[in-house]
């Protein structure tokens, strides 16, 4: 082996560490678990396919497969159209550079507020007493009690924050790919007498098609292994109405400590990521391909 390798090597080691017990590792060992009956006991015996059979039968599993589906579509599908929204807005029609980076501040502030600090925001807001901001605004304008909203609509407000700190991603993103766009198109649109709407659906919308695909995978990939938001809302309930798979895996694994189904559980969500993963890559090296 060339010296210049060695100390390529030397100099990779910790970073190589690193992602060896705290990705990789745990990795196998999630393989492993999910192939047993561990539970608190933490006695390590093998059980074949017995967790995914226990998994197909449980009557909770179309219910929270059903849950995750209809969060990740429904989320995604107002991300990437809020997104676009608000990047032809900031971007396209507000040519102020000062206005739009200061509108595009602010979406970044649910995005980079720690999870714990957003949640408790979120169950303040809807504080179910008569003092909760929500409630306030409702008793104003149409009277009433107090409403439970997390409660009465946990899908819904799991739903709007998660949506919330998403957008200002997308949204950059978007922003960067109009800017690229040639100015010479908008002006042969304009001469050729295309109104906004024409100039937004034939030109702005074609030219992101490729980041359009990226922000949804991307997104569905976050949404996916995403659990903390709902868990410190809504914990899942009431009952499981708003369980999706990654609480799920958590709750079994680290709540009712059944460690080697909550594996089996991330084990079929590592499958599904790791197909997403690879309709990424393949987006990737496309767009790459095309530019």
């Amino acid at each position: 082996m060339k010296r210049s390798n060695v100390q390529a090597y030397t100099f990779l080691s910790p970073f190589l560490a690193f992602v060896l017990i705290l990705y990789l590792l745990p990795a196998v060992l999630t393989v492993v678990m999910a192939f047993t009956s561990l539970n608190s006991s933490f006695v390590w015996k093998f059980n074949g396919p017995d967790n995914f059979l226990r998994m197909m039968k449980d009557p909770n599993t179309g219910i929270i497969a059903r849950n995750t589906v209809l969060y990740v579509s429904i989320t995604i599908l107002f991300t990437l159209a809020l997104d676009l929204a608000l990047a032809i807005l900031t971007t396209y029609f507000i040519r102020s550079e000062r206005i739009s980076e200061i509108f595009k501040a602010i979406l970044m502030i649910p995005m980079v507020t720690p999870a714990v600090v957003y949640s408790v925001l979120w169950i303040w807001l809807l504080d179910a007493s008569p003092n909760g901001l929500v409630n306030k605004i409702y008793q104003r304008l149409w009277g009433g009690g107090a409403l439970n909203w997390i409660a009465l609509q946990p899908f819904t407000v799991t739903v709007i924050a998660t949506l919330v700190s998403s957008i200002a991603y997308g949204t950059i993103v978007f922003s960067s790919a109009i800017k690229s766009i040639p100015e010479n198109q908008f002006k042969a649109a304009r001469v050729d007498g295309a109104k906004e709407l024409s100039i937004i659906f034939n030109i702005i919308v074609p030219n992101l098609r490729y980041h359009i695909t990226f922000i949804a995978l991307w997104e569905t990939l976050g949404l996916l292994t995403n659990y903390v938001t709902i868990l410190l809302i809504t914990n899942g309930g009431p009952g499981i109405r708003s369980e999706v798979w990654a609480l799920s895996a958590y709750h079994k694994a680290f709540v009712d400590r059944q460690y080697g189904y909550g594996s089996a559980i991330s084990l079929v969500l590592i499958a599904v990521v790791t197909v997403l993963m690879l309709a990424i890559g393949a987006v990737t090296a496309a767009q790459n391909k095309e530019s």
